[in-house]
């Protein structure tokens, strides 16, 4: 006789929920939750927030003038109340369990494609952040209230952390996740899967990511009557482009990359300011360090001169944003396996994967906590106006959370 699956209700209520799912999702990538913005993310966070207090989550919420909002809500008993004491073994089974997300994307409403929009023919959809990540924001939430509908909520100690500025390297809340890391078992975090042979990926590694923001400042003047008495900043960091971006090495992984650049006034002004954001990747600490060295080497060496061989355009770095690379562990490459296990038990092809672009479970795996990361919907095209979400991944990975929750880290009972 086959055996009856415990939770088949549970997973009947998801499969059901898979509309209000998708209206979940149209009406948050309508909301303008660029980085930049901080009223759009702190308007999403209020809606989440009253969503998790309806489940019981006790939420408290770090304030920043700058970025948005963060989120932190808890549910169940603390470890030491599961453990038996706070020196006990760290693992899913007895210690918390974090979800990570975050709300804040990286396209600004002017990029003019702020609403979901079905892709005729399939089950994609495209949008603003569609998959990174509110795409994952609807798996995290709607998995939790389907737990709470079902009254299973309460197996396990939960704790959410939803950040607002995660798309310029979290630097408001990257301390708080690593102290609500550090006394849990197991991170998830719901960065968007990717389309694999026969089903789709998860992340167990991730590159570690450095961003600084660099700026030179030189000396205005006008450029028809007298641009010698200028030093254009412009020219300075134009000269110094070339040579950063050459530090990247395909033989390590290491990619370095000037995203932006900034400066001048007017064409007809020496231009006195200018700005740049670099975007290293790194798999190993001693190869950012090098190339950390080797930046700095570069910004000191001057291209605006004066006759005497004197810099006459100084620059320097006005902010650097540090996330270390996630690095798998035994225990997290068990995990692993048991999730692509439980995965295959619901029809599900899961398959672990290496990538490149840096997440917030890194801060959670630094501080030796457990990580999975890419469980979010699955999807494509990620920071571009072709981004776009697989509808039907919504309730496959809902489900999947759901059973995570019940039973990852869980030692099976015999089967009778």
């Amino acid at each position: 006789m086959p055996i009856q699956n415990p939770h088949a209700a549970l997973f009947a209520r998801i499969h059901a929920d898979s509309t209000r799912m998708e209206a979940d999702l149209a009406a948050w990538v309508a909301m303008d939750t660029h980085s930049a913005n901080k009223q759009g993310v702190d308007a999403l966070g209020a809606l989440l927030c009253t969503r998790l207090e309806a489940m019981g989550f006790r939420v408290a919420e770090l304030v920043n003038g700058v970025h948005g909002r963060t989120l932190v809500a808890r549910r169940g008993p603390r470890p030491t109340d599961v453990s038996g004491g706070d020196d006990g073994p760290r693992n899913a089974a007895t210690h918390p369990i974090l979800l990570l997300g975050h709300m804040d994307t990286v396209h600004a409403a002017s990029a003019g494609f702020n609403s979901l929009q079905r892709v005729e023919g399939s089950t994609h959809a495209k949008g603003a952040g569609a998959a990174d990540m509110k795409g994952g924001l609807v798996v995290l939430l709607h998995a939790l209230e389907a737990l709470h509908a079902e009254g299973l909520l309460d197996r396990r100690a939960l704790r959410v952390v939803l950040n607002g500025d995660e798309e310029v390297g979290s630097p408001a809340s990257g301390e708080l996740i690593r102290a609500e890391a550090t006394d849990c078992g197991l991170c998830l975090c719901f960065e968007a899967g990717r389309v694999a042979d026969g089903g789709s990926t998860f992340v167990t590694r991730r590159k570690g990511m450095m961003r600084l923001s660099v700026r030179a400042r030189g000396r205005s003047a006008h450029a028809g009557v007298e641009p010698s008495l200028g030093a254009s900043a412009v020219r300075e960091l134009a000269g110094k482009v070339g040579p950063i971006e050459d530090l990247a090495d395909a033989a390590t992984g290491t990619t370095v990359l000037v995203g932006t650049f900034h400066g001048g006034t007017a064409a007809n002004t020496v231009p006195e300011e200018a700005t740049l954001d670099i975007d290293v990747r790194f798999d190993d600490d001693d190869v950012r360090q090098q190339v950390e060295d080797d930046l700095q080497g570069i910004l000191r060496k001057p291209v605006v001169r004066d006759a005497a061989g004197r810099p006459r355009v100084a620059t320097t770095i006005r902010e650097r944003v540090f996330r270390p690379p996630m690095e798998a562990s035994v225990v997290s490459e068990g995990l692993a396996a048991e999730l692509v296990r439980l995965a295959a038990e619901h029809g599900q092809v899961l398959v672990p994967e290496a990538r490149g672009g840096s997440s917030d479970a890194a801060l959670a795996a630094d501080v030796g906590c457990p990580a999975l990361c890419g469980l979010g919907a699955v999807g494509g095209a990620f920071h571009t106006r072709d981004e776009w979400v697989d509808l039907a991944s919504l309730p496959q990975r809902t489900v999947l959370l759901a059973r995570l929750i019940l039973d990852l880290g869980l030692v099976p009972e015999p089967r009778k």
